[in-house]
Order: C-alpha cells, then sequence, then structure tokens
C-alpha cells in the first residue's frame, strides 16, 4: 500500500469513528434495531442457513440480538475470534451462554464453541466497519481480518454490510486485495453495490 492511501485510510478511520461515537447508547439500539430488521427480510438471509456474524461492542452496530435470532430461526450461527496478530478463526455458537469475555472487552467464543474448518460454504457473512461506499467498498478497522479471511475462505452465501447511514461515505479507499461487500443494510434503507467506474 502506498504511503498517501494508508495516510487516507488512518485519517477517515479516526474520523469516522468519532463520527460513530456521537451517538448515543439509545441511538445505537435503536438504529440496530431497525437494521437487522431489514437484514432479516433480506432472502439472502432467509435463504442462508450458515450466518456469519460478530460481535459487536462500543459504538459499532448492535448485534446481540440478532445473533440471538440466527439462533431461534435454527440457523448455524458462527462468530469469529482472533488468535494471532494474522488470524481470525470463527467458531460455532449454539448457545450465547458460551462466549466469554475476549481481548478488548469483547465477547468472543470460548472454550465449548468449536472452530469451523471447512474453506467453503454457502453461509452468509455480516461484516461490521468503519465506512462503506455504494460501490462495495470498505473501511475495516485495519488488521486485515476479514480481508485475509476471504483469501483463504469461499462464502458463496454474499456478505451484507451492517452500518449505521452516516457511515455511508461517497468513496472509500481501497486497495486491490479489500473485500467488496455485497450490500450496506442501514436504519434508513438497504444500498445494493453498484460496479460504475
Amino acid at each position: 500500500m502506498d504511503t498517501k492511501a494508508f495516510d487516507l485510510k488512518k485519517q477517515l478511520r479516526k474520523q469516522m469513528s468519532a463520527l460513530r461515537n456521537q451517538l448515543t447508547p439509545e441511538a445505537v439500539q435503536d438504529k440496530s434495531r431497525e437494521i437487522f430488521h431489514r437484514l432479516t427480510e433480506l432472502r439472502v438471509y432467509k435463504e442462508a442457513e450458515v450466518i456469519y456474524s460478530y460481535g459487536s461492542f462500543r459504538s459499532e452496530v448492535f448485534t446481540w440480538d440478532f445473533n440471538r435470532k440466527v439462533l431461534e430461526d435454527g440457523k448455524t450461527l458462527l462468530l469469529p475470534k482472533v488468535i494471532s496478530r494474522e488470524d481470525m478463526v470463527f467458531y460455532k455458537v449454539e448457545n450465547m451462554k458460551d462466549l466469554t469475555e475476549g481481548t478488548m472487552g469483547i465477547m468472543e467464543p470460548g472454550e465449548k464453541c468449536r472452530p469451523v474448518s471447512d474453506r467453503n460454504s454457502d453461509g452468509l457473512m455480516i461484516l461490521p466497519g468503519l465506512a462503506f461506499d455504494k460501490k462495495g467498498g470498505r473501511l475495516g478497522y485495519g488488521g486485515g481480518y476479514y480481508d485475509r479471511y476471504r483469501l483463504t475462505h469461499q462464502i458463496s452465501g454474499g456478505n451484507v454490510a451492517v452500518a449505521f447511514d452516516c457511515q455511508v461515505i461517497e468513496c472509500v479507499p481501497g486497495d486491490e486485495w479489500d473485500i467488496k461487500v455485497d450490500s450496506i443494510v442501514t436504519e434508513l434503507k438497504i444500498y445494493e453495490r453498484t460496479d460504475e467506474k
């Protein structure tokens, strides 16, 4: 990555994090409920048997009620756990009580959860991030975990970003290895990816 792109991403991460952190806890809850109401009505969710989700923290879109619904809907819930500076592994979670507090206070799969070893899945991946654009661009937190995971795993059910509408911007600076999102679900609308230049 060139220095200019790196600096742009770093500055944008700071700006978008500050913007999202302005939301009150009540606003995060209300907007998150609307986001997941929209998401669970989508055909890609209804048809998916496996859901790759994540455990939200701080001012992220609140995923915990959604994760419980995935289990209630009889779907397989997979949640990530960072195991090194380079690697993230998804684990099958059958009961929310099987989660333990991990690094940075984020709840993650505990000892009762089993890692997913299959590198091919028809599951639907729910992606976190700081900023997104309508062309499928995604700005994560800079660790590259999701980008590396998608390079080594084929997940054919697609990927959907969940975000507050204020996180959707004109253009996210990206690199060729950055994964694209198929759609972005916000509290106001659903943005389908456009392939315009």
